[in-house]
């Protein structure tokens, strides 16, 4: 029971994390806005519009309080709120900045209720009108004064475009930490292998290098599940995923290697070689080489913003670090059981 705790913490911690992951709800967020009436994305200035924005999971007692559109140097607020209780609250708004503004500005919108912030970035495009024949309601308020989405607000994040896939992080990314620390273990085993020459310590490398195989395929599998829903595409032209697929052909060839050679420490020999020199480059293709590119979608990587900068909440933090350990604690227990099931073989051959 002593030896086993691992495992135990690894199941305890993943059905907690699936338990939670599930039934956690988004907090409360713009998913969109229009205009009424129209089907035109941009607004002009001296007109007045009825915006029809669309609020996500609002939950009993949502009272609206204030509706702005902001771009940094102007705000304009909205003269009169209506909310339907079917998720949609319409905004008078009348923006005004007379004949020599800007022919075309994104603006960001506000929306205050219950007392906090909720935000949609370059939600409506606004234009110079031809005159101002309404008064302008813009008001001084810098944009830096919002605070949109505090932590305040219960459950995960609800941000632009990824919205519920956002729990996704719970299993995407674990997926890959978890590859990494067992290929890194593998590694560690192959260089035990090769200063001892203990064949034991070859087949644990070897039954750690198809585990985190298993690991990355699955970890491949959720990004493209993400990566349908938010990008568009199940395997987009991304550095990253491209390094991916470099790096499992290379561990895909070290399970080809050894079925080649017969002799056994030949084979150790030349898989530990192999192990060592791949890891480095593995890690190179997903880690490095992602972060020189200037064009990665993933977060952290090239230009992007890292999740733990923008979408690492407190309340999300709960579910993702207990993930990270609950999912090492799985593969390697699969790692292990692998590894007795290849012990097993091979003394039943040898009697």
């Amino acid at each position: 029971m002593k030896q086993a705790w691992w495992k135990i913490l690894g199941v305890v911690l993943i059905g907690y994390v699936v338990v939670g992951g599930l039934f956690t709800p988004l907090k409360t967020g713009i998913t969109g806005v229009a205009v009424e009436g129209s089907n035109q994305f941009n607004i002009l200035s001296g007109q007045k519009y009825n915006l029809l924005i669309d609020i996500y999971n609002p939950g009993n007692g949502f009272k609206p309080e204030e509706v702005l559109l902001a771009n940094g140097s102007k705000t304009f607020k909205a003269d009169a709120l209506k909310w339907d209780e079917e998720g949609i609250l319409t905004a008078g708004i009348h923006p005004g900045f007379g004949k020599n503004g800007a022919s075309e500005t994104m603006y960001n919108l506000f929306v205050k209720a219950n007392g906090q912030w909720m935000s949609l970035p370059n939600a409506l495009g606004l234009k110079a009108g031809i005159s101002d024949t309404l008064k302008s309601n813009a008001i001084e308020l810098k944009q830096d004064e919002i605070a949109a989405n505090p932590d305040k607000l219960k459950g995960f994040p609800n941000r632009i475009i990824l919205y519920e896939s956002i729990r996704n992080l719970l299993y995407h990314v674990p997926m890959w930490f978890s590859m990494i620390f067992i290929l890194a273990f593998a590694a560690i085993q192959a260089m035990r292998y090769l200063s001892t020459g203990n064949l034991d310590y070859d087949l644990r490398s070897d039954a750690l290098i198809r585990t985190g195989l298993l690991a990355g395929i699955l970890g491949c599998l959720t990004g493209s599940v993400w990566a349908s829903v938010t990008w568009g595409s199940w395997w987009p032209r991304d550095p990253k995923l491209n390094g991916v697929a470099i790096g499992m052909l290379m561990y895909l060839a070290y399970l080809l290697l050894r079925n080649g050679i017969k002799d056994e420490h030949q084979r150790a020999r030349i898989a530990s070689v192999y192990n060592l020199f791949v890891f480095p480059i593995f890690i190179s293709l997903i880690v490095i080489m992602p972060k020189l590119a200037g064009d990665s979608l993933h977060p952290g990587a090239g230009g992007t913003v890292t999740f733990k900068q923008y979408d690492l909440d407190n309340t999300l933090r709960l579910y993702f670090y207990p993930s990270v350990i609950g999912w090492i604690c799985i593969f390697s227990w699969l790692a292990s059981l692998l590894y007795r099931y290849k012990k097993l073989e091979i003394e039943q051959i040898e009697s």
